[in-house]
């Protein structure tokens, strides 16, 4: 009788704690709101940012997708997010005032003044974490930080008059942190940043003629030898090439604009539904493997305990058994359920990355497909640039760099 009562009194205990256990409601999130300019700043010291499609943070080919899914991560919704969160950024950084033109761009394409280059480590609706590094022209790393932010709940409700993201507060963290690392610079060391970036995209299409402009420090970051003269007709021209690469550039941009604006409804649509599942999945499971616990507890005590005994006994004993197989075979629907709810999120994934197909953008005459492939288009374009230079110069185009090096790119006439 004693053992009975010991089992009853566990399984009580443990479906109470079962029940009590927390929801997974989202705790306080930082309220504060990205740094405005107190006043205008000069055209010499407004700093122009790229930001970079983000690394998606997929697991290792070798990882098969339903292993990844298991862990949260859906392929087709990360490689969504490597780009929609850099726009993100990007408005966040332009409300500021604090800096000149901001761009996303493909990765590895930045010759800006100062470029932001990231990567999801989380990414579920409920939980986002991303590693940001900002460096300068000069190769400079300004930050390297790990940002992260539970969901603004309030971000996810129907009644929520003003549509805000739910993670506003962690692009206005990364923007707070960027203008007091630039606050921390003099006018001087600004203004040379931007003679560093046009030199660099100068070397870039004449390596030949304007390499000795710059050099390397013992760690290995640009510094300003001197400068080509005020009236050098090369550079006037690298200006004007220049102006055409930030009209490819807006074009790109614009890209990203109808992108973000294509798969905000079923990007939102599935954060929500994700936030939700989160915290589902979460108390599922540990409903699950509470109830699957009382239950085997308690069958193993009608199992062991003594045949005979009163009749009180021995309705307890069957009681005790009947309650264990219901436990187990609730805690066992518990996760099946929880599969369930595994399999669509998958298929939201699946959907959103149909509804964000690649667009049709026409530049310089030509249509260009921007798709996955897009960092090969971009090495065309910038082929394309070396080529022009070559022509009115003179000057030979890098036989190390090839056009459309990047497997997949298209050019439709």
């Amino acid at each position: 009788m004693r053992l009975l009562k010991e089992i009853a009194f566990l399984a009580v205990a443990a479906l109470v704690v079962t029940g009590c256990a927390s929801t997974g409601q989202s705790s306080a999130v930082s309220t504060a709101a990205p740094i405005q300019a107190a006043i205008e700043i000069s055209e010499e010291t407004l700093l122009d940012v790229t930001i970079e499609v983000f690394d998606p943070g997929l697991l290792d080919e070798s990882v098969p997708v339903t292993k990844a899914e298991k862990q949260g991560v859906f392929p087709e919704v990360r490689r969504a997010e490597a780009r929609f969160i850099p726009y993100q950024l990007k408005q966040t950084l332009q409300s500021t005032g604090n800096w000149g033109a901001v761009r996303v761009m493909p990765e590895g394409s930045s010759s800006a003044e100062v470029t932001v280059t990231g990567g999801i480590i989380k990414s579920t609706g409920k939980d986002l974490v991303v590693e940001v590094q900002v460096r300068d022209a000069s190769g400079q790393v300004w930050l390297e930080k790990r940002y992260k932010q539970e969901a603004d709940v309030l971000a996810y409700s129907p009644e929520q008059v003003k549509k805000r993201d739910p993670f506003h507060a962690l692009y206005g963290a990364i923007a707070n942190d960027m203008l007091m690392e630039r606050q921390k610079r003099k006018e001087a060391e600004l203004m040379k940043l931007r003679n560093i970036a046009d030199l660099r995209f100068a070397a870039d299409l004449a390596p030949a003629a304007f390499e000795d402009y710059l050099g390397l420090d013992r760690k290995e970051r640009y510094q300003l030898d001197h400068l080509p003269a005020e009236d050098d007709s090369m550079m006037a021209r690298i200006a004007e090439i220049r102006e055409r690469d930030y009209s490819f550039i807006d074009t790109l941009n614009e890209y990203y604009a109808t992108f973000t604006t294509s798969m905000e409804e079923p990007y939102d649509n599935w954060r929500s539904f994700s936030y939700e599942e989160q915290l589902a999945l979460e108390k599922l499971r540990r409903q699950a493997r509470m109830q699957k616990i009382v239950g085997a507890l308690a069958i193993f005590g009608a199992i062991v305990a003594p045949g005979g005994g009163s009749t009180a006994e021995r309705v307890a004993r069957d009681v005790a058994l009947i309650g264990g197989m219901a436990a187990v075979r609730s805690g066992m629907a518990k996760s099946q359920e929880a599969k369930i709810h595994v399999e669509a999120l998958r298929e939201l994934g699946g959907s959103l990355d149909v509804e964000v197909a690649p667009l049709v953008v026409e530049v310089e005459g030509e249509t260009l497909r921007l798709s996955g492939t897009m960092e090969g288009q971009f090495v065309e374009w910038r082929e394309m640039l070396r080529k022009i230079y070559a022509e009115e110069t003179g000057f030979p185009v890098d036989p190390n760099v090839e056009a459309g090096q990047a497997a997949g790119s298209s050019v439709e006439n």
